[in-house]
């Protein structure tokens, strides 16, 4: 939902002739690569001159509002602050990394038909749609915030530049004094798991190369191992 609401933005400052163009462009494979840099994404469409066109979208950063939003959002998801990294979020925080257009996202292109959302732009607009729709977690980038932000931002120390804040990631992630689980304290493997046929055939093997003389190999650590369980329990 967040990201087509991005591109009915888009397509609201155009007219229906050019939404049709770029979509067709878009469905044709005229985009012809996708850069992402930071909080800009540039894209070369192919057009009607030798040269494609260049396509540049910048992205603003949070505001003091937006960011306030997103500690609450993130703090509320069913995955975590981890999921929501790996691209798991509710529409809530997708809204809020992906702001409307006029005056959060701005687009430019090299075509003659400026200014305005020409075809370039609308076409790779819906190409960058698909791609968020397929990694969404690279909207934290797109927004300035790398995984030490968003930690920054958890904390509430997010004014100004969040990434030369600084903090500590794992308090801002995980909370003071958090419950984790025991580690497990397992028995050491006895000589019979140590010595089972498969770690056993290796043995052999490095040892050396000839067959038969793996299988005397084998059979000398299995005849230590009868006589070592004997000695043991006699």
């Amino acid at each position: 939902m967040w990201s087509r609401r991005w591109s009915s933005d888009i397509e609201s400052g155009a007219t229906r002739s050019e939404v049709s163009l770029g979509r067709r462009d878009a469905r044709e494979g005229r985009v012809l690569s996708v850069e992402h840099s930071g909080r800009i994404v540039r894209c070369d469409v192919d057009g009607s001159q030798a040269d494609p066109f260049t396509v540049e979208f910048e992205f603003s950063p949070l505001d003091t509002t937006d960011t306030e939003a997103l500690r609450v959002a993130l703090r509320g998801e069913d995955g975590g602050v981890l999921g929501a990294l790996a691209g798991e979020f509710s529409d809530t925080v997708g809204f809020l990394l992906l702001p409307a257009v006029h005056g959060a996202t701005r687009f430019s292109c090299r075509c003659p038909v400026q200014p305005g959302p020409c075809r370039h732009v609308l076409s790779a607009a819906y190409v960058l749609v698909e791609w968020w729709d397929a990694t969404p977690e690279v909207m934290f980038a797109l927004r300035g915030l790398s995984a030490e932000a968003v930690g920054a931002v958890l904390g509430g120390h997010a004014d100004g530049d969040a990434g030369a804040i600084a903090f500590d990631v794992e308090d801002s992630l995980w909370g003071r004094d958090p419950l984790l689980p025991a580690l497990p304290t397992p028995a050491p493997a006895g000589l019979e798991d140590l010595l089972d046929a498969p770690v056993t055939r290796r043995l052999a093997a490095a040892a050396t190369g000839d067959p038969l003389e793996q299988l005397r190999v084998v059979a000398d650590l299995e005849d230590f191992l009868d006589a070592f369980t004997r000695y043991r329990y006699p």
